[in-house]
């Protein structure tokens, strides 16, 4: 009797280590992909969610437990069906598939997904899915290309420019001797205001062409410049042209202690004028432009970052990687050239600063701008 009952309670001791041995295993198992810093879930041939780490769940904003047995596609992607190239049904054990990049619109970022189908023989049947974010690589990426793109369309325009610049004077200056001495009652007289209003527009064109190919003379004095009073102006004047009726709200938040950047006051005031007449337009039933600056410490790089946001009519998604090229517009015939952002972008180039546009959360779009170098506070010393 003694013998059985030493030999049961070594039994249950050894059920006891092992089932505290697989509960150990279970715990490093978790703790391992909960420590994974990109979301990782694994998915049965239902699109099911069988498993997920904290990284997944602070994307879909629930707890761990709470994804399990949702839809793959639902929690990542907000879909009603498996999204476009997935590669789930094409997965085969042991083998990884071509990852394919999908967009989360909970927080604006693109990722890649990678998909690996588990061995069958582990009793588990469905796919291993990890997204890494590919926010930042795909967005240089984009800025290379369309670098490379503007280059040479600048070329391009500043040629253009240049061709059709001495016929058009010659057009402007006959128009205007012809309306010296024709007589304002003659029938004809409106017509050659007509041909003068046009000319004066096509030279507004090839002025801007010239300022977007930056093949236009300009010899910048770069001074000090105070950027809080230069945006400041730069609302103003947009407010007066854009803003009569005062349906938009204005609100400043200039925070940025080091705000004095060696520049030029000129084209940094064309720069912000731009983007604040565009905010003023994109709310024509009225809304609110918001104007920040602070300063972000980079490494050793002390930036001064400007923010202009609006909460207008906002820019779609397939629309924000081609907002700065050329003649890109979705204004209405005769509102627009599609030239002014191209200008900025190229204005920012020359100073040596970079802009990026993202949509507002709430609603509208956010423009970011940065300026690095010599900053330093009003009235302080060089830093």
């Amino acid at each position: 009797m003694a013998s059985a009952a030493r030999k049961k309670v070594s039994s249950l001791s050894v059920e006891r280590t092992t089932i505290e041995f697989v509960e150990q295993l279970k715990r490093q198992w978790i703790e391992t992909i909960d420590a994974i810093p990109d979301p990782f879930i694994m998915v049965n041939d239902e699109y099911k969610i069988t498993k997920a780490n904290v990284a997944m769940a602070e994307i879909a904003e629930a707890s761990v437990k709470d994804l399990v047995g949702q839809s793959c596609y639902r929690v990542f992607a907000g879909r009603s069906s498996p999204c476009e190239n997935c590669q789930m049904i094409k997965a085969k054990p042991g083998k990884s598939t071509p990852g394919y990049e999908i967009f989360n619109s909970k927080n604006d970022r693109w990722y890649e997904v990678a998909t690996r189908r588990l061995h069958s023989e582990s009793g588990q049947k469905g796919t291993v899915q990890i997204y890494r974010d590919r926010t930042d690589a795909k967005n240089l990426q984009n800025r290379l290309a369309q670098n490379e793109k503007l280059a040479s369309v600048g070329q391009l325009a500043g040629g253009f420019a240049h061709e059709i610049n001495n016929p058009l004077g010659g057009i402007l200056v006959f128009a205007q001797m012809l309306l010296k001495e024709m007589d304002s009652k003659s029938t004809h007289y409106q017509d050659v205001v007509e041909i003068e209003a046009a000319a004066k527009r096509c030279k507004t064109i090839v002025e801007n062409l010239l300022d977007f190919s930056r093949q236009r003379p300009l010899n910048p004095k770069l001074v000090d410049c105070n950027v809080h009073d230069v945006i400041t102006n730069a609302v103003k004047f947009a407010n007066l042209g854009h803003n009569k009726d005062r349906r938009c709200e204005i609100k400043f938040k200039l925070n940025a202690e080091d705000h004095v950047l060696n520049s030029d006051p000129n084209r940094l005031t064309q720069i912000f004028l731009n983007l604040c007449s565009n905010a003023f337009q994109a709310m024509p039933k009225g809304g609110t432009l918001t104007v920040e600056t602070i300063n972000e410490l980079v490494g050793k790089t002390n930036y001064l970052t400007t923010k202009i946001i609006d909460n207008g009519t906002g820019i779609k998604q397939e629309h924000l990687g081609k907002i700065f090229e050329p003649f890109f517009t979705t204004k209405e015939p005769g509102q627009g050239t599609g030239l002014g952002l191209s200008i900025v972008h190229g204005i920012l180039q020359d100073l040596g600063g970079t802009i990026e546009v993202s949509k507002n959360k709430n609603r509208g779009t956010i423009f970011t701008i940065k300026f690095s170098g010599t900053l330093r506070k009003h009235g302080g010393a060089n830093k």
